[in-house]
């Protein structure tokens, strides 16, 4: 196992983390993913979009069972692969996919409160969908797994979306889209519900980095999407936000570049992919120079690991990783403010957690996000982990959001950090 390096100079990006790759020879490989399950790949047929009309957001497509690792086997009575109608770009509506876990035991007489999950960057290819693997995620790294097992043993069901177009053939997912990220996590918890009647009407949104901002988004439309339920918060654990002055300062760079700026390249690629599918007014080549342009059909199949170490490899290195003019466009600056969190009050308190050694989402911008969040009213408490780094954050503030979790569905208030 090799690490590959996210690296940079403040931003998005800091300076410089790692996530790891496996191949048989212990070197990047070429493939998409590192571990998606095989033999699904029938599930995931794109409907007819008449058929996608005449569902309602959250009805059920589609769901079979999912294998999943012992660890999640032994916490969950069931695990479920499903799809599901939810709305994307410009209200268009969309198929999406995902995952349903119930834990097991029995549930309380209100049914098992839900914990709607928005995972981190995985990639926009069809291979880079959670629900396509066992451990939940498209690489070897359990760190998911490991907060979803510990949620279902704690009596949460947990549903994860894969935001919408990823995991299906031939579709690639608008990074970033918050608005049909946010919708997606909101319509997964009705999806569930309508496959076990165990489920609730208690739900958090509890997200990851690019989840964490979905998680945010979400709490931000959950009473108006979702009337008939009862949100009860939301948990976002380094969230992205504030892109412009991530890019800003990641368009100062020159190289020689420390080791790992592949992973930079990567997100600013997806970031770029994301863009253009949200508006063709936005051209790649606003955000990207040349030899990044090049590599986007690349960035289009492969998944995050595998795509830092390819990048990695380029020779020579890319003049930059930003185009110096960037902030000229208008359209690429709409994009980054409909990316933003904060566009609304949210419909629950929020939980907003980072870690001081993160390398991917700089502390500061979430600092600024704080401040943000609290200049609309809600209710913020935040959190920083001095010794975590991005990945690291779930592990060292699991027993903080456990205990925040379990506050709210007993029904205490909660506290706020804001002025």
């Amino acid at each position: 196992m090799r690490a590959v390096g996210l690296c940079a100079a403040g931003g998005l990006v800091a300076s410089c983390a790692a996530v790891t790759a496996t191949s048989s020879a212990g070197t990047a490989s070429p493939s998409p993913s590192g571990s998606a399950s095989a033999g699904v790949a029938s599930f995931y047929t794109y409907p007819r979009a008449g058929t996608i009309r005449g569902k309602a957001a959250g009805e059920v497509f589609a769901s079979e069972p999912l294998d999943v690792t012992p660890g999640l086997a032994d916490a969950a009575a069931s695990a479920k692969r499903i799809m599901y109608r939810s709305d994307g770009a410009k209200d268009r509506p969309v198929a999406v996919t995902g995952f349903t876990l119930t834990p097991k035991g029995t549930p309380p007489k209100d049914g098992w409160p839900v914990v709607a999950w928005a995972h981190g960057t995985t990639g926009v290819g069809p291979d880079c969908a959670p629900s396509r693997a066992a451990n939940l995620h498209p690489s070897p790294d359990d760190r998911d797994e490991k907060l979803i097992t510990n949620l279902l043993r704690s009596g949460y069901a947990v549903v994860g979306t894969d935001y919408p177009d990823l995991g299906f053939p031939g579709r690639v997912h608008g990074y970033l889209q918050l608005g049909p990220e946010s919708n997606s996590v909101v319509d997964s918890v009705r999806a569930a519900r309508h496959l076990d009647s165990a489920l609730g009407t208690r739900w958090f949104s509890v997200g990851h980095s690019q989840g964490g901002a979905a998680a945010l988004g979400a709490g931000e439309i959950a009473a108006k999407r979702a009337s008939d339920l009862k949100y009860l918060g939301t948990v976002s654990l380094a969230p992205v936000s504030n892109l412009g002055d991530a890019v800003g300062a990641l368009a100062k760079l020159k190289p020689p570049y420390p080791r790992g700026w592949g992973g930079t390249a990567s997100y600013l690629t997806y970031i770029g992919i994301g863009a253009q599918r949200w508006t063709p007014s936005v051209a790649y080549s606003d955000l990207l120079p040349p030899r990044l342009v090049r590599q986007i059909p690349a960035a289009e199949r492969l998944c995050l690991a595998p795509l830092s170490e390819h990048l990695e490899g380029l020779d020579p290195q890319p003049p930059a990783l930003v185009n110096a003019d960037w902030g000229r466009s208008e359209a690429l600056r709409a994009f980054f403010a409909q990316a933003q969190p904060a566009h609304a009050k949210s419909s629950g308190p929020v939980l907003l957690l980072q870690g001081g050694k993160d390398t991917t989402v700089a502390p500061d911008l979430t600092e600024k996000l704080k401040g943000q969040l609290c200049g609309l009213k809600d209710t913020v408490q935040y959190k920083a982990y001095a010794n975590a780094d991005h990945d690291g954050l779930l592990d060292a503030s699991y027993q903080d959001l456990a205990a925040w979790l379990s506050a709210r569905v007993n029904g205490t208030k909660a506290a706020t950090d804001c002025g």
